[in-house]
């Protein structure tokens, strides 16, 4: 029975810096250096058959981590729609890849190299290793980040300053409509209601709803260093293209 099988089980613990943990941050580690190996390699009709077949995969994961709990009775729309930015992310990456989009790309990447990033250094998975839980987590964190680094080198869509007040508008936007939706299911999306179980940056911004405040500057201050290689990079070539489409 497929449901006895550890791999879809939903009751594995996961514990922050495990062997489990530090694996996946090696395999993320070496996935990264061939992504941007390939990105400068590769031409660009090369890159974007790259790009759009790990954004599919990344999608199908999330769709079939999904799948997974409305089969075995375990979906939980408190819990297991795909709101969470990455998720949210994951689920429409093809979209979001399909073609460069430099407006489009200085988004995703803020937000994935400011909040994936921190995911990965601590994460909060739907479940520990072998579960699919495990396996989709890091897949949709670290695979949205190879992706984001891998299409910034191939098509050289380095965002704008300007992007980072953007990305804070989307940000607010964002927690605005999930407010209502929050309070419609009980649930905690974007931790908006209770901070994760697992060890995290908010356990330093104090109580709830004070946390929630601090995280707004605290975005700011990620999307800033999110931005800071960008800026070094302006600094020594001045001359950098950009892609406006």
């Amino acid at each position: 029975m497929f449901s006895d099988n550890v791999f879809f089980s939903a009751d594995i613990g996961f514990t922050s810096f495990s062997q489990s943990h530090l694996g996946a941050v090696i395999v993320f580690v070496l996935f990264a250096v061939i992504f941007v190996n390939a990105a400068q390699r590769l031409d660009d009709r090369q890159n974007l058959l790259l790009t759009r077949l790990t954004s599919v995969f990344i999608s199908l994961t999330v769709i079939v981590w999904t799948s997974i709990h409305i089969v075995y009775g375990r979906f939980d729309p408190a819990v297991n729609l795909p709101l969470s930015i990455c998720n949210l992310f994951a689920l429409v990456a093809p979209l979001l890849f399909w073609q460069p989009n430099r407006r489009c790309f200085e988004i995703v990447y803020f937000f994935v190299l400011s909040g994936t990033l921190q995911a990965i250094i601590t994460p909060d998975p739907d479940g520990g290793y072998p579960s699919y839980g495990f396996f989709k987590y890091w897949i949709v964190h670290c695979g949205l980040v190879v992706v984001v680094v891998h299409h910034l080198i191939a098509f050289k869509l380095y965002p704008k300053p300007q992007g980072i007040l953007r990305t804070f508008v989307w940000l607010n936007i964002y927690i605005l409509c999930l407010i209502p939706i929050n309070l419609w299911l009980d649930a905690n999306y974007f931790y908006m209601m209770n901070k994760p179980i697992n060890p995290s940056l908010l356990d330093f911004l104090g109580p709830w709803p004070l946390y929630i405040v601090a995280t707004e500057g605290l975005a700011m201050v990620f999307f800033a260093l999110a931005y800071l290689p960008i800026f070094i990079a302006r600094k020594n070539n001045p001359k950098m293209d950009t892609i406006d489409t």
